[in-house]
């Protein structure tokens, strides 16, 4: 035997052993773009006054969210969310904590939820990620778990790209007044079939020029033209929001930390668009209900390297923090939620699947006139619940029967109460609900009633 054929046979078997060592190594690799010891960071987007329905990616024919429709292929969508109350305060406490208004108590302007209740947010800080939120006018988010961020995103994003953050910014979105420009207007005109001719501009100036339309002073009666002119436009303001959103998921990707981020984005509520008889929600209106045009919003988890999921489980605003924290790997320990992780993630793998969570139950309860509450108001209430097909509101100041019961997926539009027609499941529905109200108020008194703060 040659002297050279041992050396050669020795070179060729380690190069096989080490292309085997590499191709071991490869496939340990998760699935997804993101290195197992590598937190995620998180840019989590509120939109205000955001229907489910209205997004693209949620089934309107009109594009009104190419952008967030893209989120939506590379996450998780969520198609039976709701928002737990009809106004925007309540709403984000309900999100960052984790718990029931009827829970956490911020039900109105001048409250701010009690200091000693410990939030997912918190939790997130202790495990190393630096937690920011943008300044807000009001006094809703004290006591969250949030440092101050500076109030433009975009350069929050370029000073702290390098940290691992959590951050939330809440977006105007299509909240009234609807007022997007011409070129927003235009994409969508083209294809409609509305009559402008029929359209009187004079009698729609409050929907076009005002914050607030109260149902009990403003007089506005509209053709059916004009009502499709106003849903037209909240469209149209709605592309306008999405473009922004690109521009933010642009600079993610400028930045390089794209595919290092988790996006979420949501609403803090609906808008009614005259479904049934006015527009906007409670806080525009001061007479708002609990229909599903205000509860029924967008929930879309985009997680780096994942394939697209669609759950179709019932969840409100309070899963969304203990959903998180699970695909984030942070262990829920001693705080207390009314939520649940709908999803469990194999990090490894970068691989998400539905949890089976048993029956749930969506719960609400908002003040009918939101932020615009006068001071002899503020005992007014509206609340929801939601179970299987089935739907109660109750209002308690509408007299001697103040419930409505409804059938949502066979009839959706809620014009058919069933009230008088299916007593056993009134009874059953009435039942359900305040034993919910029941259970979760005396949770608030264990854990801690909210504090009061100056109002702005």
């Amino acid at each position: 035997m040659s002297k050279g054929i041992i050396p050669r046979m020795f070179w060729n078997f380690s190069f096989l052993l080490f292309k085997f060592m590499f191709f071991v190594a490869f496939i340990a690799l998760p699935f997804g773009k993101a290195l197992p010891d590598e937190k995620f960071k998180v840019l989590f987007l509120t939109i205000d006054s955001l229907r489910a329905e209205n997004l693209s990616c949620y089934g309107n024919k009109r594009k009104t969210t190419p952008n967030i429709d893209e989120l939506a292929e590379e996450g998780i969508v969520f198609r039976k969310f709701y928002a737990v109350s009809g106004w925007t305060s309540p709403s984000l406490v309900s999100i960052f904590s984790s718990l029931f208004p009827t829970t956490h108590g911020v039900l109105v302007r001048g409250l701010v939820l009690n200091q000693n209740i410990k939030t997912p947010v918190e939790a997130l800080r202790e495990n190393g990620w630096r937690t920011y939120a943008e300044h807000w006018t009001g006094d809703t988010i004290g006591n969250l778990g949030f440092e101050f961020s500076g109030n433009n995103i975009f350069d929050f994003l370029k000073k702290h790209k390098d940290e691992t953050f959590f951050v939330w910014f809440h977006l105007r979105g299509p909240h009234l007044p609807y007022d997007p420009p011409e070129e927003y207007i235009n994409l969508f005109l083209s294809e409609s079939k509305i009559n402008l001719k029929n359209v009187n501009y004079e009698k729609l100036k409050p929907i076009l020029e005002k914050k607030t339309v109260y149902k009990e002073s403003e007089k506005i009666e509209l053709s059916e033209d004009e009502i499709e002119y106003v849903k037209l436009l909240y469209d149209a303001d709605l592309r306008r929001q999405d473009d922004e959103v690109g521009k933010i998921i642009n600079l993610l990707k400028e930045l390089g930390i794209y595919d290092k981020t988790v996006v979420v984005i949501t609403a803090d509520h609906g808008e009614e668009l005259f479904e049934h008889g006015w527009v906007g929600h409670a806080s525009t209106s001061r007479n708002s209900s609990l229909y599903e045009e205000i509860l029924k919003i967008p929930l879309i988890i985009r997680v780096p390297g994942i394939e697209r999921l669609d759950v179709d489980v019932l969840a409100s605003q309070v899963d969304i923090m203990p959903t998180l924290l699970e695909i984030l790997g942070v262990k829920k320990s001693d705080f207390d939620t009314d939520g649940v992780s709908l999803v469990s993630f194999d990090r490894k793998k970068n691989r998400v699947k539905v949890k089976d969570v048993g029956k749930r139950v969506v719960f609400a309860e908002s003040s009918p006139c939101g932020w615009q509450c006068k001071e002899n108001e503020k005992w007014k209430r509206v609340f929801a619940l939601i179970e299987d097909n089935y739907k109660i509101i109750y209002s308690n100041f509408s007299g001697d029967f103040p419930y409505d019961v409804f059938e949502l997926y066979r009839l959706p539009d809620e014009k058919n109460n069933l009230r008088e027609k299916e007593s056993e499941k009134l009874s059953y529905m009435i039942r359900k609900l305040f034993e919910k109200i029941s259970e979760s108020r005396v949770k608030a008194v264990k854990i801690g009633l909210p504090e009061r703060v100056i109002s702005n």
